[in-house]
Formats: C-alpha cells, structure tokens, sequence
C-alpha cells in the first residue's frame, strides 16, 4: 500500500504530539524536508519539564549486536527472568536507551531523538525492541531515518505494532503528475504543494504560476521553497494578494526565465500572438525541464510541446462540439472533464470556430511529420506552426511530403 500524501502524513503526526508523545515515535522516507519537519513537532511536543537529548547518528555504521540475533533475540514467554535480562542487555549495549529508564538526576523523566539513524537503527534496532517495554514512565525515543533495516524478525514485529498504534510516519515525494495522466500536471500533489506554501508564505500563486516555478526551479522542495521565500522577500508577504499569474514572475525568479508548453498552448488558444512567439523562443534558447527537474534533452522540447498542444486543441475542439450542440457554459467544462480554469477554457471554447481547431490539429499532425521526414530544427517547425495558426500559412499535406 502506497504511503499516504505527506501533508496529510504531518497532519496526523500533529494529532498524535497533541495527546502526548508515545515511548516510540519513527519518522522514515525519502522526502528529508517532511521528515525534518515531522520531527521538529515532536521535538516541540517534548514535555518542558522533561530532560531531552538529541543524537545525530549520522557517522555510526550499521553491525551486528544490539540486543537480539537473526531471530530477534530470546522469545522465551515462560520465563520473565530471561526476558527481564536480555532487556538489561540490551540497554547496557546502546548509551541512547539507558538514558530512557527513567529517574535520572534532573528530571524524572527523558527523551532522545535519533537524526539520521539508518546505520544506528541497524546496530541497535533490535536492542530497541527488547528495551522497550521497560522504558520509564513518561520517557520516550524518537527515531529518524530515510529507510530502516527490517530484517530481524524482533524488528519487524515492533514496526508492525508501530504502525498499527500509529506511530510510524513515512514521508515519500510527492508526486508532481496525477495518477490519471490524462488531467492536468496542476493537479498533482507537487503543484498544490507549492500553492498551499506560497499561500503561507504571503505571495499566493496562480495554479498555472505555481507549475511555471516547478518547471523551472525543479521539483527539489527545498528548492522551491527557497524561491518562494525570495519572492516573499521581493514582493512583500501579502496573503490577501490577488493570486501572481506567470506573466507576473517575468524577470522574478533567480534562475533563467524560461518557458513551459503548458505557457504556449495558453498563448495559443488565448490568440496571444506575442506570447506564442515569446514562448517558443524561450523554448528552444533556454530549455525545458522535464519532470525530475533536470533540463530536458533538446530532442524532446518539440515531441513535448506538440503533444501537449494537441490535447489542448482536442479537448478545445470537444468542447465546441458540445456548445455548438446546445451545452450551456455552465455545464461545458464538468463534460469536457475540465476541473481548473473553468473559465479559461469556456473563453477559448467560444473564441474558435470548430473548422479553425481542426486546421490547428492539421497544423500540428504537419509539424510532427516534418520533424519526423525532413530533419528540419525543431524550433523552425514550431515557428511554422505559428504562422499556420496565426496568419493562415499553409499547411504541406502528405502528398506535398511525397507520401
């Protein structure tokens, strides 16, 4: 089962620190921001008169001992003796744990936090589970690592019993796309990411502003974050400003403004001439990111935004079908599965007739034979495409290609 958003991961940590933390806490995940955050909130929930130490375990490579075998340690249920023992050992065997006894000199009760426990957690994982049970009262451990060493089975039973009690977070990406690929990239988690910080932060962003900065800064979020606190320190933090469009980041942003295919079909079924040139321009000089954040090979900026455009024109082209057949405005964008910018698209809907969204799907069906037959640069294609759309060029058909 896939680990639940990391939003709502934090959210339900805050819930759990606010009745109290419990005698284990483990935060895991490849996300480091979430995770630093997370345990930063149970550090905060740490009781003011309880003694806490914190452990960067960083440099500790993982091993054997650490209270139990293979088996995880003796499972002997007839005998408290043995279990009492092997307990004790396991303490004496990780300085962290014997501070969690309880009774220490200034505080009756303790807590330690474990950063970047990978390695400590495989040493010592096992001597946690038999320790346990016999922390203090009131005392607790905090554990924080990217990925935990399972394969004890003492181990695997106490992350078990972690989870069922609730008190096992994992935080992974989020994922920039949605799972349905055929909806917008505004309705992944990354992009609502980014407008929900922005909103914090004081300088709310457009959904489409917000998918500019990730196409351009990477999807890092401690990158993005960083260029939304140096547009708060630019702007002023506003909460009740009017939501920044992308035209109003133009010259913002601390890397080299680029542009996005998401920008040129906006421009495109806007009939923004300027912007379409600007954007293709922008395209091909400065370079696309692709969705791991990385700059896009050159190759793919037109394969991209042609493939874009045309399930923009499709989906345009679909919803003047409908309206032509007697669909309201108000019932347009639910029909045609439009879920953001609802009125953006009834105004590009209403701005072209079907027989000029067919030709700019001509349009494009040329440009991608031509990319594919004549070996012609990619940018002068697009280029040609935009007289086609805007000035009525003419389109090659297939037996202009000799096909």
């Amino acid at each position: 089962m896939a680990a639940p958003n990391p939003e709502d991961e934090l959210t339900r940590l805050g819930k759990l620190v606010q009745k109290g933390l419990p005698p284990l806490l483990v935060v895991t995940g490849v996300n480091d921001p979430f995770r630093a955050e997370a345990v930063d909130r149970a550090v905060a929930a740490v009781p003011k008169d309880a003694e806490l130490r914190l452990v960067d375990a960083g440099d500790e490579r993982g091993g054997g001992g650490g209270g139990g075998d293979d088996d995880g340690g003796s499972d002997d249920d007839g005998d408290g003796g043995v279990e009492t023992a092997a307990a004790d050992a396991a303490t004496a065997s990780c300085p962290e744990l014997q501070d969690l006894r309880g009774g220490g000199l200034f505080a009756r009760a303790a807590f330690v936090v474990v950063r970047r426990a990978s390695g400590w957690w495989q040493r010592h994982g096992g001597a946690v589970a038999a320790a346990l049970p016999r922390f203090g009262k009131g005392c607790g451990l905090v554990v924080e690592a990217p990925k935990l060493d399972k394969r004890k089975k003492a181990v695997q039973q106490l992350l078990k019993q972690l989870a069922d009690a609730g008190a096992l977070f994992e935080f992974r990406e989020l994922y920039d796309m949605p799972f349905d690929r055929t909806r917008s990239p505004f309705e992944g988690e990354l992009c609502k990411w980014v407008v929900g910080r922005a909103q914090k932060l004081g300088v709310p962003l457009q959904l489409d502003a917000a998918w500019l900065l990730v196409m351009q800064v990477g999807k890092a979020i401690p990158e993005l974050l960083a260029e939304l606190q140096r547009l708060r320190d630019q702007l002023g933090a506003d909460p009740k400003r009017k939501p920044l469009a992308p035209a109003d980041l133009r010259g913002k942003l601390t890397c080299s403004f680029g542009s996005t295919p998401f920008e040129l079909a906006e421009a495109v079924l806007g009939d923004d001439r300027r912007a379409a040139w600007r954007s293709v321009r922008a395209m091909f000089e400065r370079g696309v990111r692709s969705k791991d954040g990385k700059a896009m090979d050159p190759a793919g900026v037109l394969p991209f935004a042609t493939s874009w455009l045309f399930g923009q024109f499709a989906q345009a082209l679909e919803g003047r079908q409908m309206l032509d057949a007697g669909v309201s405005d108000r019932d347009l964008p639910q029909k045609c599965g439009v879920f953001q910018f609802a009125d953006r698209f009834v105004a590009n809907v209403r701005r072209h007739g079907q027989p000029r969204l067919r030709r700019g799907i001509q349009a494009l069906h040329a440009c991608q034979r031509q990319s594919r037959l004549t070996g012609e640069d990619a940018d002068a294609l697009m280029e040609r495409f935009l007289a086609q759309w805007f000035d009525g060029a003419p389109i090659p058909s297939a037996e202009d290609l000799g096909l």
